[in-house]
């Protein structure tokens, strides 16, 4: 009851969101170019309802392809902003695989974290099932914009310190540095991606769009291809499940040129939240700083 509370939170804030819009101004994402007023908001405004109405989630497969398919070019990548933007903090349950310099990693990173967009203020920690359990980091710009600090799991959890951001403590557990460790820096990516497609004269429309199923549950999922002539991509191909039931990413998959996987990152949960100092203070009883 508790997780579809904090869903319908989000949806109704989402729609709150979009309704502030002037409908002669609907921005389309940064740094994309402008498309016609309402437009926009209505396809987005659309999908919310959807969602909040169950009707999206009755569909066939095929009648959400094809929903999908026929959205305005930029509308998948508002929706993904739109949903990210109304989530200021929030507790997010996380499970990461990527490859890193040691390799592909053999199971996946269990996290728990807390995030707060701004300012960025974020406490990760390493949970049961996964690798490194008992770890925690904290990183809070106020304090330090350039550092994290944490400890490690296991017989070395009595030791905690200050270590560069991008230290071999960040570097040995993602590819990502803590500050990304969240849903908008995710959809940030995508959003990048697109912007250098436009330039180089392509759409920002999904190449595929498809109905996957994640834990038994369906899903869509929108992938973008980069093209080689766009260079410094962040990925070749990238690949987001969108739940149908709720408005929120369930996960994300990058490939790089050679169509090896760079990560496969799920988000089993987010509820949002409202933070205190505390709770990015190392000295939190409830953490074992």
């Amino acid at each position: 009851m508790k997780k579809m509370l904090s869903w319908a939170c989000a949806a109704l804030a989402l729609s709150a969101s979009l309704a502030s819009l002037p409908m002669a101004q609907a921005a389309a994402p940064d740094g994309l170019p402008p498309i016609e007023s309402s437009a926009l908001t209505r396809e987005v405004e659309t999908l919310v309802q959807q969602i909040k109405s169950g009707s999206l989630a009755a569909m066939t497969d095929d009648q959400l392809v094809k929903v999908f398919t026929q959205l305005n070019p930029q509308a998948a990548l508002a929706y993904l902003e739109a949903s990210v933007k109304v989530l200021g903090e929030y507790e997010l349950w996380m499970r990461r695989e990527e490859r890193l310099a040691s390799g592909w990693t053999p199971q996946p990173f269990v996290n728990y974290i807390k995030y707060r967009h701004q300012p960025r203020q974020v406490y990760v920690k390493w949970l049961k099932g996964g690798p490194n359990a008992g770890q925690e980091i904290i990183y809070d710009e106020t304090q330090r914009k350039d550092a994290i600090y944490g400890h490690l799991g296991g017989l070395l959890s009595m030791v905690s310190m200050w270590t560069a951001m991008d230290g071999s403590m960040a570097r040995s557990n993602s590819n990502h540095t803590v500050r990304d460790l969240g849903l908008q820096p995710i959809v940030g990516i995508i959003a990048s991606e697109s912007r250098m497609r436009v330039k180089k004269g392509y759409s920002s429309a999904p190449d595929q769009v498809e109905v996957s199923r994640l834990g038994g549950e369906r899903m869509v999922a929108l992938t973008w291809i980069t093209p080689p002539s766009v260079t410094k991509a962040y990925s070749r191909k990238a690949r987001i499940h969108v739940d149908i039931k709720q408005p929120m990413i369930r996960q994300i998959e990058t490939w790089d040129d050679r169509g090896d996987m760079i990560e496969r990152i799920a988000f089993d949960r987010v509820v949002p939240a409202r933070f205190t100092d505390a709770d990015f203070d190392p000295k939190n009883p409830d953490y074992a700083f």
